[in-house]
C-alpha cells in the first residue's frame, strides 16, 4: 500500500467569496478533529493565488493520513487537487448542477472525483430524491447525505456564524467516522466559544442527517467534455490572443455555474425598453427579431442587475437556480407555446425568495 492509499481526502465545494471563510473554517475543523484522533492532517485551497469572484464555484481540500507521517502527507498533497476524494461537502445545492471553477476545465460533474463507495454531504432543504434530479450517475454505489439547512452566505469581510460548520461536521461524523468521529469532534468543538450551543448543534446534526445509498446508475446523464488544450505544434507562433468575434461570446468562458438564482422573463408584459440588455455586465441578453431580449443562461451569473433595472413589476424575477434542470432559453419556450410558458413561469416563480444580502455590494 502506498501513500496514495493511506490518505483520505475531503473536497469542499463552495461559492467563491460568499462562502470562502465558511469553507475554510469547515476544513479547519476537520483538520483539528483528525489531529485530536492522532492523525496528521492538512487543508489547502484549490488555487494558490485564489482567483475567486462572487459566486464562482471554488474548492477546499482536506487530506488526512493513516499510517503516514506529516512530511509525506504534505509532499503528496502539494498539487492543484487530488485525483480522487473519499468525501465531498457541497455548501449550496445549486452547485449540484455542475461546477466550472476555472475557465479551461469546462463544466464538471459535482461528483467527478468521488471514489467508489464514497460520500457526498449537501446542505439543503430539499429531499434526497429531489437532489438526485441534479446529480450525475456513477458506475458504482455511493452515499448521499443531506444536512437540512439553508445555504449559508456571507461577504468577503463578514462571516455569518449560523452554526453551519457544526451542522456539517456533525453530518460528516455520522456518515464517515473513519474521517472524523463524534467523540473527537465534540472534544474539538468544546474548546470554542459558546461551546454548549455548538456541541448541541453537532449532536443534533449527527442524529438527524438524512442519507441513503445511491445505487449504480442512479441519477442523471451528464456529458463532460473537458476542453482540450492545444499542443505546441498547434499553437500560433509568438504571443497571439485571438479576439472574440464581434457579436459572439467566448465559448470557453461561460461562467453559468456561478449563479444560484436565474432571471425569468414575462415577455407578455415586457415593454422592450432595452435596459436589461444595456445593464447586463456579462452581455448575456440577445435582441430577438421582434425586439424582445432573450437570455443565454450559459453566460448569466445571476447577479440580478437586470431584475433591478427592469421598470415593469414582475417582468424579470430572480428564481432559485435549483428549480431548473437545463439552460433552455426562455424566449424559445415562450414562442413555442405562450399559454404553457405562462403556466410554467407561475410554477417556477413560487421559488422566488428574498435576495441574499451580501455586505459590500451596495444593496
Amino acid at each position: 500500500m502506498g501513500v496514495k492509499d493511506e490518505v483520505k481526502y475531503v473536497e469542499i465545494v463552495y461559492r467563491g467569496i460568499f462562502q470562502k471563510r465558511l469553507a475554510k473554517y469547515i476544513a479547519e475543523g476537520i483538520v483539528y478533529t483528525a489531529r485530536e484522533m492522532g492523525r496528521p492532517a492538512l487543508s489547502f485551497g484549490r488555487y494558490g493565488d485564489s482567483p475567486e469572484r462572487n459566486g464562482v464555484p471554488a474548492k477546499y481540500y482536506v487530506g488526512i493520513g493513516d499510517n503516514v507521517n506529516e512530511e509525506d502527507l504534505i509532499g503528496y498533497s502539494t498539487r492543484v487537487e487530488p485525483d480522487l476524494v473519499d468525501a465531498i461537502i457541497v455548501l449550496d445545492d445549486t452547485l449540484l448542477k455542475g461546477v466550472e471553477s476555472w475557465a479551461w476545465q469546462g463544466v464538471q460533474p459535482i461528483n467527478l472525483k468521488l471514489k467508489s463507495n464514497g460520500t457526498m454531504l449537501v446542505t439543503s432543504t430539499k429531499r434526497i430524491n429531489e437532489l438526485l434530479k441534479m446529480i450525475p450517475k456513477k458506475d458504482f454505489n455511493w452515499t448521499l447525505g443531506v444536512v437540512n439547512t439553508q445555504p449559508s452566505f456571507s461577504g468577503l469581510w463578514a462571516f455569518k456564524d449560523d452554526l453551519t460548520m457544526e451542522k456539517v461536521w456533525g453530518g460528516l461524523a455520522k456518515l464517515r467516522p473513519d474521517i472524523i468521529d463524534l467523540d473527537h469532534l465534540i472534544k474539538y468543538v468544546s474548546k470554542k466559544q459558546d461551546a454548549d450551543k455548538r456541541i448541541s448543534t453537532v449532536k443534533e446534526a449527527y442524529s438527524s442527517v438524512d442519507y441513503r445509498t445511491v445505487m449504480k446508475g442512479e441519477g442523471i446523464d451528464f456529458v463532460y467534455n473537458p476542453p482540450r488544450l492545444l499542443t505546441w505544434q498547434e499553437m500560433l507562433e509568438g504571443t497571439v490572443i485571438p479576439a472574440v468575434p464581434r457579436g459572439k461570446r467566448n465559448e470557453l468562458f461561460k461562467r453559468g455555474t456561478t449563479k444560484f438564482e436565474r432571471p425569468t422573463v414575462d415577455f407578455d408584459i415586457c415593454i422592450k425598453c432595452k435596459l436589461c440588455w444595456i445593464y447586463c455586465p456579462d452581455e448575456c441578453f440577445d435582441e430577438t427579431p421582434d425586439g424582445y431580449y432573450d437570455i443565454a443562461y450559459d453566460y448569466c451569473v445571476g447577479c440580478g442587475i437586470c431584475a433591478d433595472v427592469c421598470p415593469v413589476k414582475d417582468c424579470i424575477v430572480m428564481v432559485d437556480e435549483s428549480m431548473f434542470t437545463d439552460y433552455r432559453r426562455p424566449y424559445e419556450m415562450w414562442k413555442e407555446n405562450k399559454i404553457k410558458y405562462k403556466e410554467w413561469l407561475k410554477s417556477v416563480r413560487q421559488a422566488r425568495k428574498e435576495r441574499v444580502y451580501v455586505p459590500g455590494l451596495g444593496r
